[in-house]
């Protein structure tokens, strides 16, 4: 898309979040004007009009009525409730009423607009890693955790609007304001307090955040794309040891030892025990089982929704990152 042209208004729920504020900039780097909804804002930011909207509770709807929404051709639905490592009663509540009864309530806002056109950040995590890897938009789909049950519930609910839905499965994120899976393990990797599982060949689907922000506008504004329902990630699925590798030359980190499996889930047996009396303690058997686990899904559907443009692979995106991932360090 040709920047600096008016195009319009789009709508961003999410937006003072990392991923939905780089969708309000890229977005206003295309020429539209961005609304941005969200339960709180800070500073200004890459929007026009900024309003606080709290998708957990119900009125949320009744701004479909304002005449900064009511305008808008298409919404980007960024706001959610992101995994946690362990899912408490409060927080599996929480999953529930933003991801699912708040994705009702943004639905609702959007038809009661008249904004037709609109885009849903899902997730992969509810793929059935168990039963294998490299997963294609109609592989077997499972609930493991209440985060990933609730991010499914709201995407069935983008599904069955009547409205001209698009849904985006998101790769794992990472990029400048990471503060997620990346950010730490960046941080571990420049303490020196980070092992490779074996030979650390798990391979991982991955997007960087400014891409992601590049792909979910312009696929807001495609009118008729062969898919509706499609995964983004990089085609290329590095393994844990490329990941490392990248982070060793872009930002200059030590490289990590290679520690046998064997030993490593050991030493993890010890460490849930340790997890119990210390909170986010890193070597536990369900962090060995992530790290040593496949995660990647086919993106076929992706490259035929965007057929001319050039993906990269993730250490040439890193290295737009790596000033910020050395700051984490």
């Amino acid at each position: 898309m040709e920047p600096n042209q008016n195009r319009g208004t789009l709508i961003v729920t999410g937006a003072a979040g990392w991923l939905g504020r780089a969708v309000c900039a890229q977005a206003q780097a295309a020429g539209f004007a961005v609304v941005a909804l969200d339960r709180t804002f800070g500073a200004g930011g890459p929007w026009d009009h900024a309003i606080e909207a709290d998708i957990g509770r119900d009125g949320v709807e009744v701004l479909g009525e304002d005449p900064r929404v009511a305008e808008a051709g298409a919404l980007i639905h960024c706001a959610g409730y992101a995994h946690r490592p362990i899912e408490t009663p409060e927080e599996v509540e929480r999953f529930y009423s933003i991801n699912r009864d708040g994705t009702a309530r943004v639905l609702a806002l959007a038809k009661r607009a008249g904004i037709a056109r609109v885009v849903y950040l899902s997730s992969i995590a509810f793929y059935d890693w168990s039963q294998g890897t490299d997963f294609d938009e109609n592989s077997p789909l499972a609930r493991p955790t209440a985060y990933a049950a609730s991010k499914l519930d709201g995407e069935r609910l983008w599904t069955e609007s009547g409205l001209d839905w698009r849904v985006a499965r998101l790769g794992t994120v990472f990029g400048t304001g990471d503060r997620a899976n990346f950010s730490k393990l960046a941080g571990a990797l420049a303490r020196g307090r980070f092992v490779v599982p074996g030979r650390g060949s798990a391979r991982k689907s991955v997007l960087p955040v400014e891409l992601a922000a590049e792909l979910l506008v312009e696929l807001s504004q495609l009118a008729a794309p062969p898919h509706r329902l499609l995964n983004l990630a990089l085609p290329h699925t590095p393994t844990l040891a490329e990941i490392c590798a990248a982070y060793v030359a872009q930002c200059g980190f030590t490289s990590p030892r290679e520690v046998p499996l064997p030993l490593l889930r050991m030493a993890a047996l010890a460490g849930d025990g340790i997890a119990l009396a210390k909170k986010n303690f890193p070597l536990t058997s369900i962090n060995i089982r992530k790290l040593t686990t496949s995660t990647t899904v086919q993106v076929e559907r992706m490259q035929e929704v965007f057929p001319h443009r050039q993906w990269g692979t993730f250490d040439t995106w890193l290295a737009r990152s790596a000033e910020f991932y050395q700051r984490v360090g």
